[in-house]
């Protein structure tokens, strides 16, 4: 989401830590989130490289230069994030459709095969984690469990 901050709608810098093969592809995330309370704000967008967040947890963030920086998680969702790399690019749009038909929507990374995943509590984690496994052992994509708020 590329929206210019409003008085309500802040960035939130989380920092990353990188391995050794240089994954994520960046030292920091920004997401954007929605002012709640004092220090307190509501996550708008669905992370893709930062762990243990999710779309509408509650986080809370101190302001620093022009942006908030993330202390921690002050209520879970109950939403779950994952990342999935899909392996052909002209399969981008039908694995996005597929995300849609099971309840979760999707984010398209500036890497032009990398998805953010928003999984809602509302979704089955079994039929969820079917097509997830399905789609893997077809060699169509990889994925990452960033945040799981279901077992």
């Amino acid at each position: 989401m590329s929206e210019p901050a409003t008085e309500h709608r802040v960035k939130i810098l989380f920092e990353l830590e990188q391995d050794e093969d240089g994954y994520p592809p960046a030292s920091a995330e920004t997401l954007w989130a929605i002012k709640v309370g004092d220090g307190l704000f509501k996550i708008d967008n669905i992370p893709f490289f930062a762990l243990g967040i999710a779309v509408n947890d509650i986080v809370s963030a101190v302001p620093e230069e022009n942006v908030f920086r993330f202390k921690e998680v002050a209520q879970p969702s109950g939403h779950s994030t994952i990342r999935v790399v899909v392996y052909d690019a002209a399969d981008v749009a039908a694995v996005r459709i597929l995300f849609k038909h099971l309840g979760c929507s999707t984010e398209l990374s500036h890497l032009p095969r990398l998805l953010a995943v928003d999984v809602p509590p509302s979704v089955s984690w079994e039929e969820l984690k079917q097509a997830l496994e399905s789609g893997r052992h077809q060699d169509r994509w990889g994925y990452e469990e960033a945040c799981l708020a279901q077992p």
